[in-house]
């Protein structure tokens, strides 16, 4: 619960009676790596904040598991489609790391917006981040799958370091060798622009394939 004053504190003043009855009415769950928070073909009623871990959505009627979305520390989800709304969103929500939510009622949540401006500003606020989430994973999305994960890398890096190989290729919707490519071609890249001189990064660029080539033959050649 300390965790999560600290973060209503940076949203509220001390005395605002908003904030006093949020944290009343919260309640502190703690979930283990895969446990599921809700089924697909039920709804839970809370508005949940992330105060550590990972939590994340999967689509269960494609050919093979989607991560529709990614909750980190800081953002919020729903047990619902929407802090409006108390309908199944129809997606299977697990902790995909160890991970601590605080829960407040939705109805509760509700009932604060519309009696406390503060109430409606924090809400607008996270409302906000989850539409950035969005726009930004449209962007990923878009990119060739080979390019995803260095989309991703550039727009939400945390996700990068929040999720572990098996969930990143469910999250970018691709296969693990193609997310093995993708992360060595971002790791090259990085070297790359390492070097100021544009004439020099032209003469480096070559040198770096095949000193990565030659460490995948060489990896090939110790497994025989």
């Amino acid at each position: 619960m300390d965790r999560f004053i600290r973060h209503l504190n940076s949203h509220f003043k001390d005395h605002d009676p908003c904030r006093l009855q949020l944290l009343e009415h919260t309640k502190i769950i703690k979930g283990n790596r895969d446990q599921v928070y809700c089924r697909e073909d039920e709804s839970r009623a809370y508005w949940c904040y992330v105060l550590e871990g990972t939590v994340g959505a999967y689509e269960t009627n494609l050919k093979k598991p989607y991560i529709h979305w990614v909750a980190t520390e800081g953002h919020y989800f729903t047990g619902t489609k929407h802090e409006y709304s108390f309908n199944s969103q129809a997606l299977s929500i697990q902790f995909l790391t160890r991970s601590t939510i605080a829960c407040i009622p939705l109805s509760l949540l509700q009932q604060l917006q519309d009696k406390y401006p503060s109430a409606h500003h924090f809400v607008s606020i996270m409302r906000q981040k989850k539409s950035d989430f969005f726009n930004k994973k449209g962007l990923i999305t878009i990119q060739d799958a080979l390019n995803r994960y260095e989309k991703l890398h550039d727009l939400m890096p945390d996700i990068c370091y929040s999720l572990n190989n098996k969930q990143l290729s469910q999250f970018l919707y691709i296969d693990p060798k193609t997310l093995y490519q993708s992360k060595k071609n971002t790791s090259l890249q990085q070297k790359i622009n390492c070097y100021p001189s544009t004439r020099f990064r032209d003469k480096i660029y070559p040198l770096l394939c095949n000193r990565q080539s030659d460490s995948c033959n060489e990896k090939h050649q110790s497994k025989r």
